[in-house]
C-alpha cells in the first residue's frame, strides 16, 4: 500500500517537533528523508512511527546515540530488555539520589530555622537525638573523619562535628591592680564526636547501617547559638549560660559541647554559628523533653 508522504513542515506541524530538531535527527543519521525529482524531500508514516519510537525513546531518558544503535534490534531481543533494565536502575539510582538532595534541604530548613530562632538567647533544650558515628582525639581529626564519611557514605555529609571541652573555673591567688581577686575561667579540650541527627536519617533515608551505632540524647541542656570569630566557644559566653541556669535553680555540668559550622567571610575574617550545650547536673521543675 502507497504510503503518504509528508514535507518536513508538515511532520513538524503533526509531531510538534522544530525543524531544525527534525535536521539534527537527519544529521545524526536516525532520521531520513527521500529526495525527489523535484528537489524537494519528503517523509512517509514510517519515520512518523520511527519518529514515535525516538520521542517515547527519548522520555525513557535514552540518548540518541544509543536509540541509533539499538534500531535494528527487536524490543523482544535480550539486548533490548538489558537497556531497559540498566535504564530502570539508572533512573531509581537518580530518583534516590534526588531524594536524598531534596530530603537535605528539608533537614537544613528545618535545623537552621530552629537554630536562628535561639540565636543570641538562653534556654533549656534537649540535646537532638542522635547516634554518634565516631569519636576522635583532637579537632582536626574529627574534621578529617567528617571528610573520609561524606566521600564513602551518601548523605552523611548531614554529620556535625561536635567539639567538647570541660569549663575550668576559681578564683585568682593574684590580686588585680585594684587588689581584689579576679575570676579565673577557661575551656580544656576533651574530645571531638560526630553525630548524625535521628530526623535527619528518617528524613533521607539513609542505606547506611546504624544499630552498631550508639544513640545519644540529653534530655536537659542550657542552649544557646552564636556567631564568633573562632570556633572555640567565648569563656565570657558559657559563663554567662553557667549564671543564667545558676539563677533558675539549675546546676551545669562542667561539659560544654558546641558545634561550629562556617556562617560567613567580612573583612577577610571567617565567622562561625556555634550551637553550644552544657548539660544539666539538676533539671530544672518543669521542664519537658
Amino acid at each position: 500500500m502507497a504510503q503518504q508522504e509528508f514535507l518536513i513542515g508538515d511532520i513538524a506541524a503533526i509531531t510538534g517537533l522544530s525543524r531544525d530538531t527534525l535536521r539534527f535527527y537527519e544529521k545524526k543519521g536516525i532520521l531520513n528523508a527521500r529526495k525527489k525529482a523535484n528537489g524537494y524531500r519528503y517523509f512517509t508514516e514510517d519515520d512518523l512511527y520511527l519518529l514515535v519510537h525516538i520521542l517515547f525513546s527519548r522520555k525513557m531518558n535514552i540518548g540518541l546515540d544509543t536509540t541509533k544503535e539499538m534500531l535494528p534490534v527487536p524490543h523482544m531481543c535480550s539486548d533490548y530488555q538489558e537497556l531497559i533494565q540498566q535504564r530502570i536502575q539508572e533512573e531509581a539510582e537518580a530518583i534516590r539520589f534526588h531524594r536524598q538532595i531534596l530530603g537535605r534541604l528539608n533537614s537544613i530548613k528545618k535545623i537552621y530555622g530552629k537554630t536562628g530562632s535561639f540565636r543570641d538567647s538562653i534556654c533549656m533544650k534537649a540535646f537532638p537525638p542522635s547516634r554518634i558515628l565516631a569519636r576522635l582525639d583532637s579537632r582536626q581529626e574529627g574534621l578529617k573523619h567528617w571528610f573520609k564519611l561524606s566521600r564513602e557514605y551518601p548523605g552523611l555529609d548531614m554529620v556535625y562535628v561536635y567539639d567538647c571541652y570541660q569549663y575550668q573555673s576559681g578564683f585568682s591567688l593574684e590580686p588585680d591592680s585594684a587588689g581584689a581577686s579576679s575570676y579565673e575561667a577557661g575551656l580544656q579540650y576533651e574530645c571531638s564526636f560526630l553525630a548524625l541527627y535521628q530526623e535527619v536519617i528518617e528524613e533521607l533515608g539513609l542505606d547506611y547501617d546504624f544499630s552498631d551505632r550508639e544513640i545519644w540524647s540529653d534530655g536537659s541542656c542550657i542552649h544557646t547559638v552564636a556567631e564568633t570569630e573562632e570556633t572555640v566557644p567565648p569563656v565570657s559566653l558559657v559563663s554567662s549560660m553557667r549564671k543564667w541556669a545558676a539563677g533558675r535553680g539549675i546546676l551545669p555540668s562542667a561539659q560544654v559541647i558546641v558545634t561550629a559550622n562556617f556562617s560567613r567571610y567580612q573583612d577577610d575574617v571567617p565567622f562561625y554559628c556555634q550551637e553550644i550545650y552544657i548539660p544539666s547536673v539538676k533539671k530544672p521543675k518543669g521542664f519537658i523533653h
